[in-house]
């Protein structure tokens, strides 16, 4: 007796249950991608805990990525024609991915705030850990004949999230690409600093459209999916050069005004020059935390006659400082100090040449100087991790011990949004410091648990 065959494999064949799996894993997925952070931006330390925020562009995302989701769900629901209903639906949800690719711009490029202050925790770090750093240096206190002598790095002069764009469009070639992905946000700052939400949003869209790809796969029929992936390769080519254009009208701008600028300062025409960089800045609003860019301002500002703005007066401690005039720059910081400002990229930098001159405080033996800097500088930037890294060693000199366990317990606090392994070297070193400083004291017990800890990281 023959048994007859069905005409066709049933719809819950194997792959449509894998595939079935995929989707609803993708809905969890992207659900978690709108509850959590999508970037961790660091402010400071209370009471023990980490204080940090997400960013401003992580709310409007959110809001494309959920409109995005509801406008696909209502075009293959709402439609008269199922079929064209679902390829608009497709083409909806492929679209998602170059949109999701262009947040780290937003982020990076376009918020000056949150650029500069990662970029600043990220130099930070890499002061710190990179092979002639502080931590490789084994830093700590020494004895030259009678006299402790503290030995720190000094700061890198120049903080930027990316160098200028100042090439032409028609210039770009493969020594650029680098560049290119800096300059559509994709630099360490932010690789470092974001979050869980951003990724699992990025792969639960890909697992969407490769889970709803298996679902529509027909097992009877021999190529019938062909139409659905001419549809979704359309649909992601077009939406990738909308990414590439956008991304690229910012730069190509920047660099046709930073041109401008560079000439007109060779020309000596600062009331141009001020113009043209201040529209680079538009185009590209990062660029105003660039200390080449601010000090760039500051001479513009003193060309036009307006010397006592604050990148004006910033520029001139600069050059003091670079003349190895180093007491008139102090009186010149100094004075920074006491003013206040709106610009908190100034600020920032201001906060940067303070750290400077107390390391060079500390170099050169007046240590009660620079731990009263850096003691200021903590308080004038919550996420000065360098600062307190030095303040704790500076705390072996005076065997002040609270000040020791205070500035180990923020670093700490301040490192745990950090991505990358290497800061384990700078966490075990700052335990260490704190063994010592326990052992100073007598304190076996705690120096011995300070030491473990040290060790095990």
């Amino acid at each position: 007796m023959k048994i007859a065959l069905p005409a066709k494999l049933p719809d819950w064949s194997l792959p449509k249950i894998a595939a079935f799996g995929l989707i609803l894993a993708a809905g969890g997925m992207l659900l978690l991608g709108l509850l959590k952070p999508w970037m961790v931006v660091p402010l400071g330390v209370d009471d023990g805990k980490l204080v940090s925020r997400d960013v401003a562009a992580t709310f409007w995302w959110k809001g494309f990525l959920l409109s995005g989701l509801s406008l696909a769900a209502g075009c293959k629901w709402l439609m008269k024609d199922r079929e064209q209903g679902t390829w608009w639906c497709l083409r909806i949800v492929v679209l998602l991915l170059p949109l999701l690719f262009a947040y780290p711009q937003a982020v990076i490029i376009q918020d000056e705030t949150t650029s500069g202050d990662l970029a600043w925790l990220q130099q930070q770090h890499d002061s710190m850990t990179w092979l002639g750093g502080d931590v490789f240096l084994a830093q700590g206190l020494r004895y030259q004949q009678t006299m402790p002598v503290v030995d720190l790095e000094d700061p890198p002069l120049r903080l930027a999230a990316f160098r200028p764009p100042t090439v032409a469009p028609w210039s770009l070639g493969v020594a650029e690409l680098p560049d290119l992905v800096w300059w559509l946000g994709y630099n360490p700052a932010f690789t470092q600093f974001v979050a869980k939400g951003w990724v699992v949003s990025v792969l639960g869209v890909v697992m969407l459209l490769i889970g709803w790809l298996g679902w529509r796969r027909k097992d009877d029929e021999q190529g019938g999916r062909s139409r659905d992936f001419r549809v979704a390769g359309g649909a992601l080519a077009i939406g990738l050069l909308i990414w590439m254009a956008a991304g690229l009208l910012p730069i190509l701008g920047a660099s046709y005004y930073l041109k401008k600028a560079k000439a007109a300062a060779l020309d000596d025409r600062p009331d141009e020059g001020r113009l043209a960089l201040e529209q680079a800045c538009a185009f590209m609003p990062a660029l105003r935390f660039d200390t080449g860019v601010i000090y760039q301002l500051g001479s513009f500002d003193m060309g036009c006659g307006d010397g006592d703005s604050m990148r004006a007066r910033l520029k001139l401690a600069q050059s003091l400082q670079e003349d190895a005039y180093d007491l008139r720059a102090v009186v010149e910081l100094e004075g920074l100090l006491d003013r206040e400002t709106d610009d908190r990229s100034v600020g920032r930098e201001v906060s940067r040449m303070l750290l400077r001159i107390a390391v060079d405080d500390a170099n050169s033996g007046r240590i009660e100087d620079a731990r009263r800097r850096f003691e200021m500088l903590c308080q004038r930037e919550p996420t000065a991790i360098q600062a307190r890294f030095y303040l704790q060693l500076l705390s072996l000199y005076g065997s002040e011990v609270e000040v020791n366990r205070r500035c180990r317990e923020e670093i700490e606090c301040l490192y745990k949004p950090f991505q990358r392994k290497e800061k384990k070297g700078v966490l075990s070193a700052s335990w260490l410091i704190l063994a010592q400083g326990e052992m100073a004291e007598g304190r076996v017990a705690e120096a011995a648990h300070a030491r473990e800890k040290s060790r095990k990281l």
